[in-house]
């Protein structure tokens, strides 16, 4: 893993990133030579790769780190991400609530909010309170199923997650945003099968609609 907070900070740049040449990621109170042996190892260990025109990008490997390699050091790139994807609904409209990455994996691309469990609180506090923090929105949670999602482009895992469906169908108040890391906006009336759709949304959607405790384990090709 990576072992000095430059290594990581390198990472944690490219995830906003399509790519960054050398001067746009050292930062200016780093000597070149100190950076240069750093970023060295993060090329070494795979994590960042190197284009013919000098631009630095994160590998796959890379982009399931991105943003939480500043949260752990033991994550190991073959190891499920645990989180709780949020499916919330706006009771007056039916709207659905969304969030646009605007980190890696998946930079760009629109699902529902999701979030960490926490050891401290339920998974249907967990959910509330992200949702408060990051949208300024209050609702009841409830857990509906949950399972595994492998994402692959070509023979590159982009994710491997391990996920709990939470639902909540009452949303209330204004959506503000107060999260660097997404745009969040509602839509009455989402094409699920969009391009623009993170490439697990037409299963979850599904899932949700039918509206039955399920496990699900299933791979996407992307």
């Amino acid at each position: 893993m990576l072992d000095h907070h430059l290594q990581r900070g390198i990472v944690y740049r490219l995830a906003f990133a399509e790519s960054l040449r050398f001067s746009e990621l050292k930062p200016d109170t780093i000597e070149n030579k100190l950076f240069t042996y750093h970023l060295k190892k993060v090329l070494d260990a795979g994590y960042v790769a190197k284009d013919k025109d000098g631009h630095y990008s994160l590998t796959p490997e890379g982009r399931r780190l991105g943003v939480h390699v500043l949260e752990t050091q033991n994550m190991l790139p073959e190891l499920a991400d645990s989180v709780l994807f949020l499916v919330i609904r706006r009771m007056a409209d039916g709207a659905w609530l969304f969030y646009r990455r605007n980190t890696h994996p998946l930079k760009d691309r629109v699902g529902f909010m999701h979030c960490r469990p926490n050891s401290t609180m339920t998974t249907a506090q967990t959910a509330a309170q992200s949702c408060r923090e990051k949208t300024g929105l209050s609702g009841v949670f409830k857990p509906l199923g949950g399972g595994y999602f492998r994402v692959y482009e070509g023979n590159d895992l982009e994710s491997f997650t391990h996920f709990t469906l939470m639902v909540c169908d009452d949303a209330s108040g204004e959506l503000l945003k107060h999260d660097d890391n997404a745009e969040y906006f509602w839509s009455n009336d989402p094409d699920f099968a969009s391009p623009e759709m993170l490439p697990n949304m037409p299963t979850l959607v599904e899932l949700y609609l039918a509206g039955k405790p399920f496990f699900v384990e299933k791979t996407i090709d992307i």
